[in-house]
């Protein structure tokens, strides 16, 4: 990153109140580090005291943190610069963001690489970069901004939207339509055909073409290696701002709402609907057809085998209540002791049946 002053971060980011205030010098700063590694001019972000201890009190940095933390800390630290704000979490997201991204436009090469494959019918807008290897089929629309790298591949009449990110070796198949300023990562196929077979009388499965698209929304960011189905008709569509983990699986026909976290090992089944807000951890697993309330967070390996129709925490298989799974989980870490107990139970009844 370039040097940038602790006065020009408070600057930018006091009229959103991200940062509310600043004491201390107006430091310059070369670079972003964890705690435990701040040195002069780095900018380190605190978010509980315990962390204070790892930051040496002579070191010339800047710490972004909470009001409580500085009020205690600022005054024994005269050298170090205090960013003041209501969330670390959310200014290390947006500042990091600001100041310390990956700028994908001034790296390695400019325009399009000469070993991409072009179609003659693509539009291609203005500041694009497209990597070397890269395909890019008929009638594609790639939207100012957007960047294509390294042998990724994007199939006719596919639809790229502006500031794009496409990463090596993505696949976005025929039709597809990525939403501006999403990223879809190494290894993604967006556009497969989708999983829809009919058996005849012996059993003989035959392909049902699956025809429809695949719609990523705005802001959406996708992991490496995730699988997304494109739909039998309509779309199978990701709601905008909705963040997937690596190595998902999105079946044919799914509708997930916006701003969703899906992490690691997430897959739905055909023709699921998941509403807004939906916090799924690793490996949850929903079967198809069905209905997820919004505000619903699914934990603990969940297997979602019927509707959800009121939000809340739901765990374990079949799906539960959060407190009444752990309650559950609780009592089956003791079974042996409990199948102890109760075959002594049984040898103390015969025994008193005998007498």
């Amino acid at each position: 990153m370039s040097t940038i002053k602790a006065s020009e971060i408070f600057a930018e980011f006091s009229t959103s109140e991200l940062v509310q205030g600043m004491e201390g010098p107006d430091l310059d700063i070369h670079g972003f580090v964890p705690a435990q590694k701040a040195e002069n001019n780095t900018l380190v972000f605190v978010d509980k005291e315990k962390y204070m201890a790892s930051i040496s009190s002579d070191a010339k940095c800047c710490v972004v943190t909470t009001p409580q933390i500085a009020e205690q800390y600022q005054p024994k630290r005269p050298n170090q610069t205090f960013l003041l704000t209501r969330s670390v979490p959310m200014a290390h997201a947006l500042i990091r963001q600001r100041y310390g991204d990956r700028d994908y436009h001034k790296e390695e090469w400019q325009g399009i690489h000469e070993t991409a494959v072009v179609h003659d019918t693509a539009k291609i807008g203005s500041n694009v970069i497209i990597g070397p290897g890269a395909v890019i089929g008929a009638n594609v629309n790639i939207g100012q901004g957007s960047v294509i790298m390294a042998r990724a591949v994007i199939e006719h009449d596919a639809y790229i939207d502006e500031d794009v990110i496409i990463h090596p070796g993505a696949i976005i198949g025929y039709g597809s339509r990525i939403g501006k300023r999403s990223q879809i990562k190494s290894g993604a196929v967006l556009g497969g055909e989708g999983f829809g077979f009919s058996q005849d009388a012996k059993r003989v499965s035959h392909r049902i073409p699956q025809m429809g698209i695949v719609v990523i929304e705005d802001d959406v960011i996708i992991g490496s290696n995730c699988c997304i189905d494109r739909a039998t008709y309509d779309d199978t569509r990701i709601g905008r701002g909705t963040k997937m983990d690596n190595l998902c699986h999105i079946a044919h026909n799914v509708r997930i709402g916006e701003d969703c976290l899906l992490t690691a090992g997430f897959i739905v089944a055909g023709s699921a609907t998941l509403g807004d807000r939906i916090i799924a951890s690793g490996q949850v697993g929903i079967l198809d057809h069905l209905e997820i309330a919004s505000d619903t967070v699914l934990l603990h390996r969940a297997g979602v085998t019927e509707n959800i129709k009121e939000s809340g925490m739901y765990a374990g298989l079949p799906i539960q209540p959060l407190g009444q799974y752990m309650k559950n989980a609780a009592v089956v870490k003791k079974l042996s002791e409990l199948r102890k107990k109760v075959i002594d139970l049984e040898k103390q009844l015969k025994q008193e049946r005998k007498v």
